[in-house]
């Protein structure tokens, strides 16, 4: 657990009969070498006193929103943590963060959180198995900030047996190891990720484009964010509000203008990935008016072959770079997609099937199949964007990072 030492952690307490295990947690932490800051919600402290939290940390346990009165505290501390765990997490507090409710120091701390948050649920079998618990846990994971672990099947305060239990305190502080080692793994990378569907203007109003939303490169950029990547670039058709602030944004329309924001930033990226919608075609010609119907706007349409953004990224290719592009498949046919692979100097093809109407361009929701220069193929099943390029950055930093570093 050697990335434990160090680290600022957040350790978090919740109105729960398991709450006396946090004491536990803490003190391992600082055993480990951690720097521990305890938080309470105010409905954690009849069960466990908050100077028995300072006592093991070493700082204040902060329970009240505005007892820190010379500073907004839980920005300041959700920023500068490395890690928060919330330990243990009643379905009241799940339910709060999930929904947006800053009503105390620690929801608000956990909600502005830059951080990767750990939770471990604790509560009664019947209040887990609930779909409003689960949907609420299931929004969180969505986000790629919460992890979650556990609960586990035992004996429950309420004197019955079933799925509620905490996890175990050593546990605990074990996946807070993991965790910490998985947000370091871009550490010293720049990434630079293209997104969204391009717009081509034909006049002054219309334009061809696609029903790209650009939301599977925005979540490989804040993907990229949460694993310690050094600097990520998103250039995107779509402003991506929900992205942290450490994700730099460049929003743009065309194709060319993608294609020089992307140029600008290339050569100095490890890790490039064209997830954008870039269109086939452009128009010959821009009309700066709106073209009239009536003056036959059919016969002013001419159309051209776009230039190859990622072909022209892969000209310029540096030993070194990983560079990785997309494919939008009616169907994914690994022979067509290795065809696309070797026309270019590029290391991999996420391919996307858009043949079905429950994923895709526009949705919440993917399916791909990564395939590399060599022919082998590694299929995503359908999942949340958000879980799928979480998939992809565990594929390239297995396949790729790891190995060039071995």
């Amino acid at each position: 657990m050697l990335s434990i030492r160090g680290k600022k952690v957040v350790l978090a307490v919740t109105g729960s009969i398991a709450a006396y295990k946090a004491a536990q947690i803490c003190s391992l932490l600082k055993k480990k070498g951690a720097h521990v800051y305890p938080v309470m919600s105010p409905n954690a402290v009849p069960f466990l006193g908050p100077l028995t939290l300072s006592a093991l940390a070493g700082h204040k346990t902060i329970v009240h929103q505005y007892e820190q009165g010379e500073k907004i505290h839980h920005i300041s501390l959700a920023h500068s943590a490395d890690v928060m765990v919330i330990a243990p997490a009643t379905a009241n507090t799940i339910s709060k963060i999930a929904c947006g409710i800053c009503d105390n120091f620690l929801t608000t701390t956990a909600i502005s959180a830059s951080c990767p948050v750990l939770v471990a649920p604790a509560m009664n079998r019947s209040m887990y198995a609930q779909q409003a618990v689960q949907d609420n846990i299931q929004k969180m994971k969505s986000t790629g900030k919460y992890y979650f672990i556990g609960p586990q099947i035992g004996n429950l305060a309420c004197g019955q047996q079933g799925m509620g239990k905490m996890t175990e305190p050593l546990d605990i502080v074990k996946e807070v190891s993991l965790l910490l080692d998985k947000t370091s793994q871009l550490a010293g990378k720049k990434v630079l990720i293209s997104a969204g569907g391009t717009r081509e203007f034909i006049d002054s109003v219309r334009y061809i484009s696609n029903l790209s939303s650009g939301k599977m490169g925005a979540a490989l950029a804040q993907a990229a964010s949460n694993r310690g990547a050094d600097q990520v670039v998103l250039v995107t058709t779509e402003s991506q509000t929900s992205l942290d602030p450490m994700v730099e944004q460049i929003v743009v329309q065309s194709s060319r203008q993608m294609k020089q924001a992307l140029l600008k930033v290339f050569s100095d990226m490890d890790i490039t990935i064209m997830a954008a919608a870039v269109s086939d075609i452009v128009p010959r010609k821009r009309f700066d008016y709106k073209l009239k119907k009536k003056n036959d706007i059919l016969s002013k349409l001419d159309f051209e072959m776009n230039e190859n953004i990622l072909k022209l990224l892969a000209q310029q290719k540096k030993e070194g770079q990983l560079l990785i592009g997309f494919a939008a498949e009616h169907g994914v046919d690994t022979e067509q997609v290795l065809e696309k692979l070797h026309e270019a100097n590029i290391d991999a093809i996420v391919a996307n099937d858009i043949s079905r109407k429950d994923m895709g361009m526009g949705s919440d929701y993917n399916a791909v199949s990564i395939i590399s220069r060599k022919g082998k193929r590694t299929d995503f099943q359908r999942a949340q964007k958000t879980v799928i390029a979480a998939q992809i950055w565990d594929f390239f930093i297995e396949n790729f990072l790891q190995k060039r570093k071995a």
